[in-house]
């Protein structure tokens, strides 16, 4: 049986600490307590980002959806492999096959037996932070980690960090996995997006903008007042947090210039849509940005065209 992992000890500790903006870290003895307490608390999205694919049969696979008792599970198959993520397999522990389960001890020794509750005797790290990185006008794209067989179901992990308004847009693409930095957690100063000109509406386009400025002096009159807004917003935003305000509500002031940093863990097919999509003349430009970014580095194989929707 050929098995395939996406990921490692470190992958779901990376997706959880996040929140807090402290993805870089390695602390061995925390990172384990951190994933015991996130099974131990049924905080699941993290062990959304390691994916596994072993060969199997169709009968196998329907058998599979059958015998898991959990309305939320998950899992597919490709013609060859079935393909789950870490969540989906710990909601079906009973009925996966030992030569998976002897593989996830190999390469995830301490969630491994952080779910089996066993002593914890290793633990698995990411060969690098990222692999391959692009930046864009409003932020940057780094390739974390893929999986590919030449499959639809193709796993590929990236960080990115962008404006709060492309982030929103990038999160209506659904068949993935998102972790992202939370202002509940952190109050260190946030960091902007400002464009260097402000674009003209689309006449016959509701949603879109055409790639010229608007006229002078008009451009440099908004542009200088969105750089004050932003920084006596970002001020007031730091004294409240000062003064004990709330992170969860001092927040709330800061503009979708601010900028924000997300795991996101997606399927080939959902990749290509993405693809395909964003790179759209319609597009927003900011958005068609990571969108070329990501097909120069993982390419674009149209599995989208097979869907319907």
């Amino acid at each position: 049986m050929n098995i395939f992992l996406l990921g490692s000890d470190q992958r779901i500790v990376r997706a959880a600490r996040v929140s807090f903006a402290k993805d870089e870290q390695v602390q061995i003895e925390r990172d384990i307590k951190l994933i015991r307490y996130l099974l131990e608390n049924r905080h699941s999205s993290p062990f959304e980002h390691v994916v596994v694919a072993f060969e199997s049969s169709e009968d196998f696979w329907l058998d599979l959806l059958r015998r898991v008792k959990n309305p939320t599970f998950q899992a597919y198959f490709d013609g060859k492999f079935i393909w789950l993520n870490l969540r989906n397999i710990i909601n079906a522990l009973d009925y996966i096959p030992q030569k998976v389960m002897h593989t996830l001890k190999e390469r995830l020794p301490a969630t491994y037996a952080v779910i089996k509750g066993e002593e914890v005797n290793g633990y698995s790290t990411d060969k690098a932070y990222i692999r391959e990185k692009r930046e864009t006008s409003s932020g940057f794209i780094a390739l974390v980690d893929s999986l590919e067989l030449d499959s639809p179901m193709d796993y590929y992990t990236f960080v990115v960090e962008c404006p709060i308004f492309v982030a929103r847009q990038w999160f209506r693409h659904r068949f993935g996995s998102y972790n992202e930095v939370s202002r509940r957690y952190v109050s260190y100063e946030p960091s902007f997006y400002i464009p260097a000109y402000l674009r003209k509406q689309a006449k016959h386009n509701k949603q879109a903008s055409l790639d010229q400025p608007i006229d002078e002096p008009w451009n440099s009159q908004f542009l200088e007042k969105i750089g004050f807004y932003i920084k006596e917003l970002n001020k007031l935003y730091l004294q409240m947090v000062e003064k004990e305000v709330a992170k969860e509500i001092a927040r709330g002031i800061l503009p979708q210039f601010m900028k924000t940093r997300f795991y996101w863990t997606v399927p080939r097919i959902s990749l290509d849509n993405f693809i395909s999509l964003r790179i759209h003349e319609s597009a927003q430009k900011e958005i068609r940005e990571f969108a070329l970014a990501i097909k120069e580095m993982v390419g674009y194989k149209e599995w989208d065209k097979t869907m319907r929707l």
